[in-house]
């Protein structure tokens, strides 16, 4: 016996086979509701059900007033090791960085979370995250001065890894805690360096790195594109 598939899970398929096959790459516009009801002669109905499954399903993202877009494969964190570049490299992507400023500042609040005094200075190491050359986010590293100067901070630019570095100068971080919230960036340059626009919404991951005596050694802030970015948790019982 012969079985009709219906109309909305065929133009599933053709678009899922399209963005397989490499006709529809990350980032492409799919066909406007218009055009899918002409090609297959489907209702308006027919056809946003097959976008709702798709966006659902993770292949396609909707942008109001643009279009639908085949969504870009999501970096996806599984807390299973301190260095995102390590997770990152083994999901395969390729990875690299644009420092933004190497800095020494003068920070109290940041101090006190560094444990330190408020007059002694902290070198800051600011960056763009890029996975597959694209901008995934932006990061500040914060390191009382005592324990990285300037001058090894700059070492960064060789080594292309902030852990590497802390790495090269006997700075060992064994365990990390981390809050996760949703902020703006609210700032224009910052948000330019991302590919995003002003006040758009993104994960902000706040660390504290910590050696194997529980000494506080990094404090980071990095706000992730939240379309490339996204969390899984494995929680055994």
């Amino acid at each position: 016996m012969e079985y009709k598939v219906a109309k909305y899970i065929l133009i599933k398929e053709d678009i899922i086979g399209d963005i397989k096959s490499g006709i529809l790459q990350p980032g492409d516009k799919v066909d406007s509701e218009s055009t899918l009801k002409k090609k297959y002669n489907v209702s308006t109905i027919t056809v946003r059900k097959a976008f709702n499954d798709l966006i659902n399903e993770g292949y396609l993202i909707g942008v109001q007033g643009m279009g639908t877009f085949v969504r870009k494969k999501q970096m996806i964190r599984g807390l299973t090791s301190i260095s995102f570049s390590d997770e990152l490299l083994q999901q395969g992507y390729q990875i690299d960085m644009l420092v933004d400023k190497i800095e020494e500042v003068f920070h109290p609040s940041i101090a006190d979370i560094l444990e330190i005094p408020h007059d002694q200075s902290i070198i800051c190491v600011s960056r763009v995250r890029l996975a597959n050359d694209e901008p995934i986010a932006y990061q500040s590293s914060y390191v009382d001065s005592r324990i990285l100067s300037i001058e090894q901070a700059n070492r960064i630019h060789e080594n292309a890894s902030f852990y590497k570095t802390l790495k090269e100068f006997k700075i060992f971080p064994t365990w990390v805690n981390e809050n996760y919230s949703v902020k703006q960036v609210n700032d224009s340059r910052i948000a330019k360096l991302m590919n995003i626009k002003k006040n758009h919404d993104t994960f902000f991951v706040k660390r504290i790195a910590f050696d194997e005596l529980d000494k506080v050694i990094e404090y980071a802030e990095t706000h992730f594109n939240k379309d490339w970015y996204s969390v899984t948790v494995n929680i055994k019982i």
